[in-house]
């Protein structure tokens, strides 16, 4: 569930910054990654907002639900337009942009619900993500470009791990999440390394087929982190990106 602004402390005016929604597929180490982000670039202005006059608002929204993609997409859709309604009843700005997250992974064997995902996300205002196989993707990346030989889930894991990047020891029932001290700081070199394995005629191949793992490894990440960095620029505009 996606908590409403406080409009109460508002009133009539609409709120300075935008809203985004990261509605993510994976429940532990895309979430810790997202929140890593909005902490990063947003945190001290969430907690001066917070003092100042109260609000509980705050410009990224990170929710998770592990359900397949085309169930992820009706349920950031189905929140979409709940906050629509609500914003205009309230007097706040709705979403300017609703992220689904989600890997090729295991649901790249049911093609036509990663398809359908797609399909809905262009019909409802929803942004699909798509990592291929998955999310250790990007992480590698903040290493070292991810090798294109590397399209199996299982090999981008044991990489991310050699690499340092995950941490599978804390928890039996929960054991892999992100090692943040191994990513901090190297966005910029990041968003380089992605796009050293993501060549155009992968590009088409991700737009049209996006269940294939012939576009392998890809990952969609930087687009929702671009985009926050544009609307931190525009808030507060302290340099913090270029330690992200």
């Amino acid at each position: 569930m996606v908590h409403k602004p406080n409009a109460g402390h508002r009133g009539k005016l609409k709120p300075r910054n935008k809203r985004f929604l990261i509605y993510s597929g994976g429940i532990v180490t895309e979430v810790e990654y997202f929140q890593y982000v909005r902490r990063h670039l947003f945190g001290d202005y969430v907690k001066n907002l917070r003092i100042k006059s109260g609000e509980v608002d705050d410009p990224v929204r990170v929710e998770a639900d592990g359900v397949d993609p085309k169930t992820l997409v009706e349920g950031a859709a189905r929140l979409l337009h709940e906050d629509k309604k609500d914003a205009k009843k309230e007097s706040y700005d709705p979403f300017a942009v609703v992220w689904a997250v989600t890997d090729v992974d295991d649901f790249g064997k049911n093609g036509d619900k990663l398809r359908a995902a797609v399909d809905k996300g262009r019909q409802s205002g929803v942004e699909v993500i798509i990592s291929n196989p998955c999310f250790d993707v990007w992480l590698i990346d903040h290493k070292q470009p991810c090798p294109l030989s590397y399209t199996q889930t299982s090999e981008c894991e044991k990489l991310a791990k050699r690499l340092g990047l995950i941490d599978m020891s804390r928890n039996r029932n929960n054991p892999k999440h992100i090692r943040q001290e191994a990513i901090a700081e190297q966005y910029a070199a990041a968003a380089k390394n992605a796009q050293k394995h993501m060549s155009e005629q992968h590009r088409r191949m991700r737009d049209s087929r996006p269940s294939s793992g012939d576009y392998a490894p890809w990952t969609d990440i930087p687009k929702i982190v671009d985009t926050l960095i544009e609307e931190y620029k525009t808030l507060i505009n302290k340099g913090e990106e270029e330690t992200l």
